[in-house]
């Protein structure tokens, strides 16, 4: 063979046994592997970083975590021999998709437990937070409902990797960012859902009849420092219930050197003063109550037109008042003025004279005036649409929503006399004021008309107010204790009073 033959031979030869060679090296070289196995390693660590199982809320949420986490590769890998780069997604339990209005479910929670709840300590702490038991228990619940279909709270975050097959293995370049994907921290959105919770206003409620509560006796008091008293107001008990409203109490006024005695409980604050009052005694009951409910009719032996009567401090025993007022005196014996309501009902009446006061469910005060009505039926329509549920037949009215209608004539209560006067007024929401104005000794009488007694509801804040039985009948009590002096200096037995209640039960 010729050499130059040879030489056209060898040279493919060489030039396919070098193809075949880079072949084979490459068919050697090239892992056999997937590079996608390379993504569960980082899915293990994520895994192990998720925390642990358990009957507690964190075991709950790194359950949930784990359930919702998949680490997956959009496609194929490129792959150029020891080398891959691809795309993968990665879905997991959004921690802040996981809370976002969670307050919201927690409010609704506490809202729920507050309609209840029979006392606000059952929610709040005494300095008035909530308590932190209940927060935990609201939290909890609110995030495990929301565990239970945690798939609505997943998101998913796509992005590039890069891979080398190195010592038997495919390995990410850099795990950073796949490292770096958020797992759920300890109580996620605690601190800001609890934050944002407002502690709901319980609702307090007396049946219609029958006594209230008994008080506690650790809620009474008794001071001669005013700001003892400006102390207490500032609790969140006396928060709660004033509510905003301004008071009439003034611990600038000259109280006399007399003391200062208060009840004061979640539901009920009720306080007792006296000061010079047109030179005579004026003792001032100012009192807020939570629901309407605790404002209440005592009738003699709960019967309307019994003929038994009894001290106040008798009928304060009776019902468990925090605070009683004498009424009107309506069974008396005198001759029948305005309406006479009683459980919501009206019991008698006369619609062309006298004016009468009567008392909402809702706590509010309303007048009726002589003529108002043209029949007996025509008075029922209203008590029922205001939900009246008892009234006061007296009078006459002094201050009607903030305009003063003190009348210069009356049927009785010696009008233009100077008297011993009694007189309820309303400051506000569920915000009342009682009255009296007495001498100071049975033998010393300085007493007021009516007009001076008006000027003094209204120079108290009162927009509405209403004149009671007043003489030796009218009465302060708080505790079951008589604060005024009264005329002839001994109480006097009557058919009925009102008083004001606690709506918290006797344990």
């Amino acid at each position: 063979m010729s050499p130059n033959r040879i030489k056209r031979w060898i040279i493919p030869a060489l030039l396919a046994v070098l193809l075949a060679c880079a072949a084979l090296s490459f068919l050697l070289l090239r892992p056999k592997s997937d590079p996608v196995q390379a993504l569960q390693s980082v899915e293990t660590e994520l895994l192990r970083r998720s925390g642990g199982s358990g009957a507690g809320l964190d075991g709950a949420l790194n359950d949930a975590w784990r359930r919702c986490f998949s680490l997956r590769a959009d496609g194929p890998f490129t792959q150029t021999l020891r080398s891959a780069s691809g795309s993968v997604t990665a879905t997991m339990l959004n921690q802040k998709r996981l809370t976002a209005g969670l307050s919201d479910e927690m409010q609704r929670l506490l809202d729920e437990r507050a309609a209840g709840a029979s006392r606000r300590s059952e929610l709040c702490t005494e300095d008035g937070a909530l308590r932190p038991e209940l927060c935990d228990t609201l939290y909890d619940t609110a995030v495990r409902s929301r565990l239970s279909h945690a798939e609505d709270y997943c998101e998913s975050q796509s992005m590039p990797v890069t891979l080398r097959y190195e010592h038997g293995a495919w390995e990410l370049e850099d795990a950073s960012a796949l490292l770096s994907l958020p797992v759920l921290s300890p109580n996620p959105g605690y601190d800001e859902s609890v934050s944002a919770l407002e502690t709901p206003r319980l609702h307090y409620s007396l049946p219609l009849t029958g006594p209230g509560p008994v008080p506690d006796p650790a809620c009474y008091g008794e001071t001669d420092d005013p700001q003892e008293i400006m102390r207490l107001l500032e609790s969140p008990a006396a928060q709660s219930l004033i509510n905003g409203q301004k008071l009439d109490f003034d611990p600038a006024r000259d109280m006399l050197g007399r003391p200062i005695y208060y009840y004061l409980d979640e539901t009920i604050l009720a306080l007792v003063w006296q000061q010079d009052e047109h030179g005579a005694v004026g003792t001032f009951a100012e009192v807020i109550i939570a629901d309407g409910s605790q404002l209440r009719r005592k009738l003699a032996d709960d019967s309307f037109g019994a003929y038994q009567y009894y001290y106040p401090s008798e009928f304060a025993a009776q019902t468990n008042a925090v605070l009683a007022c004498s009424g009107d005196f309506y069974n008396s014996g005198r001759p029948d003025y305005g309406l006479y309501v009683y459980e919501g009902r009206l019991m008698r009446s006369c619609l062309y004279a006298g004016q009468s006061c009567l008392f909402t469910e809702d706590g509010d005060m309303l007048f009726v005036y002589e003529n108002q009505f043209a029949d007996t039926e025509e008075a029922q329509r209203f008590i029922d649409e205001n939900r009246v549920k008892f009234s006061l037949s007296f009078g006459p009215v002094m201050i009607d929503r903030g305009t003063d209608v003190t009348p210069y004539d009356y049927y009785f209560g010696e009008v233009l006399d100077t008297y011993a006067r009694c007189a309820v007024g309303q400051l506000g929401e569920r915000h009342y004021l009682m009255m009296t104005i007495n001498c100071e000794s049975p033998d010393h009488y300085v007493y007021v008309t009516l007009r001076q007694a008006a000027d003094s509801m209204i120079a108290h804040g009162c927009f509405n107010a209403y004149t009671l039985d007043g003489g030796q009948t009218g009465s302060i009590l708080i505790g079951g204790r008589l604060i005024n002096p009264v005329q002839f200096g001994a109480e006097r037995q009557m058919s009925d009073i009102f008083y004001f209640a606690t709506a918290l039960p006797n344990e």
